[in-house]
């Protein structure tokens, strides 16, 4: 198995100092930052520092598996029957404005930001190699864009804390237009000073691709479909990407870094380091009882979904049920009764196999976190060609073709968005993909959700009371 460089400390000395009050960024460390951005080599640290943040638990855990996954009707809490049962109230949207969870993710998300901020902030002044500050400064614009396009799905328009201190800005906030509008706006300034690859030592880091992809995501996101073309074209047509053969391997840990990874969170290992072998994204998934805690399970509706798709090769790699032997050996056990299923299973995609060693850290802490791969890309580009009158056929029946299915001739917007879904499935995906095209008022209306509410997250209650009722709360809340 691999190992890469940029597994160096999540947090470094003094970087997360505070901000404002109310978006409680905690002094961490004992170095005041004016004193740690000295040289080339602090530099590098606040840079990895940002990268190291991404495997964290506030970033790549509960939080975000619990707001980007279980409202959708593709996974549900799971777990034993009982066990951490308020989670129950994101599965049938009676959630509230003063749940943790809610404020966790807003809470990280502005963490993720503060570390960006503080590199474009304090790097610029630093004697140092110009052309590996201009990158650092990209790869900082970048990974805030990154964290808004998280803040703007689940919030809608936001403060946007774009330097230090932040000043009133971080009472205020923008409208979802400004929000996106900054998002765009860092990844466009990030592309032309980012490398267009990295050296195996360097794997994780962004790239000019990684940002281009994000940005024809944003795009899509924007409705903004002759730019989304014409930047999804771009990589299409000339980035080193292509589907890879195996769609089960794809999420094993040989493949990380694959020809059809466009960005990923880098997690692995590190002997003697278990402060740094930290990601739990793959253990909170996995077989309960066996490798893991067996939450976000997939639903019965994804599993008949498949059916009907007569989509057999996704099925297999992204639902693991009870009693099934893996490819790699491992037999799924676990537990035998399971909260909300008929038979216990689990997400594949975050599965790890056994037969890799764990010499420290959590289960699965080597698993990457693929966040955009080539398939999202072809699909947005077919979506985008709907709206725009090209070809539509070509990128999407790529994907099916990967899969053994059938090309469609003339295809749907509607065979589009059923794409996403098998594709993407159990890949914090699907609920955003229901809210951005409608379909969430119709498809979750079952669910408990209601229209003109939950189309966003509230803004965290205690956020507004330490803002002193600046923040506005979201509509229906």
């Amino acid at each position: 198995m691999k190992k890469y460089s940029i597994y160096i400390l999540v947090v470094i000395l003094g970087l997360m100092v505070s901000c404002t009050d109310y978006l409680e960024f905690p002094p961490e460390g004992d170095v005041p930052a004016d004193q740690f951005f000295q040289n080339q080599e602090d530099a590098q640290m606040a840079v990895n520092a940002m990268y190291g943040y991404l495997r964290s638990w506030n970033i790549s855990a509960f939080n975000y598996l619990i707001l980007g996954s279980i409202p959708a009707d593709e996974i549900q809490k799971g777990s034993s029957p009982g066990d951490g049962s308020w989670a129950s109230a994101y599965d049938n949207f009676q959630f509230t404005k003063t749940e943790g969870q809610i404020r966790s993710f807003w809470t990280s998300r502005y963490e993720g930001v503060n570390l960006s901020n503080q590199v474009l902030e304090n790097v610029p002044g630093i004697e140092m190699s110009e052309s590996v500050k201009t990158r650092m400064l990209a790869e900082a614009r970048f990974l805030r864009a990154f964290h808004y396009f998280y803040l703007v799905r689940a919030f809608g328009g936001v403060p946007l804390v774009t330097d230090i201190p932040p000043g009133s800005s971080g009472l205020i906030r923008t409208t979802a237009e400004e929000t996106w509008d900054q998002i765009e706006k860092d990844l466009r300034d990030a592309i032309p000073d980012l490398p267009t690859t990295v050296p195996t030592n360097e794997l994780g880091r962004a790239t000019s691709w990684a940002a281009k992809g994000l940005l024809a995501k944003v795009l899509m996101y924007r409705e903004d479909w002759p730019e989304c073309k014409s930047v999804s074209d771009d990589i299409i047509n000339n980035g080193p990407f292509e589907l890879y053969p195996d769609f089960y391997e794809i999420f094993r840990p040989e493949q990380e870094f694959c020809s059809e990874s466009v960005f990923e969170i880098l997690a692995t290992q590190v002997p003697g380091e278990g402060g740094v072998s930290n990601s739990q994204y793959a253990e909170v998934q996995s077989v309960r009882g066996q490798f893991g805690w067996g939450w976000f399970v997939p639903t019965n509706a994804l599993a008949d979904a498949f059916d009907a798709a007569e989509d057999s090769v996704r099925k297999a790699a992204t639902i693991l049920y009870y009693g099934d032997i893996t490819p790699d050996g491992d037999t799924i056990l676990g537990v035998e009764l399971m909260e909300g299923v008929d038979v216990p299973r689990y997400n594949g995609k975050a599965y790890f196999p056994s037969r890799i060693p764990r010499e420290t850290g959590p289960y699965g802490c080597d698993q990457n976190i693929r966040i955009l791969r080539y398939s999202d890309i072809l699909l947005i580009n077919a979506e985008a060609a709907f709206h725009e009158g090209g070809d539509v056929a070509t990128p999407l029946n790529a994907v099916r073709g990967r899969v053994n299915l059938d090309p469609i001739g003339s295809p749907t917007l509607e065979d589009i968005w059923e794409e996403r879904r098998l594709e993407l499935a159990g890949e914090q995906d699907r609920y955003w993909d229901l809210l951005r095209t409608g379909q969430a008022s119709t498809v979750l209306s079952g669910y408990g959700f209601q229209t003109g509410k939950h189309e966003l997250y509230p803004i965290p209650q205690a956020e507004i009371d330490l803002s002193g009722g600046s923040l506005e709360q979201n509509p229906g809340w």
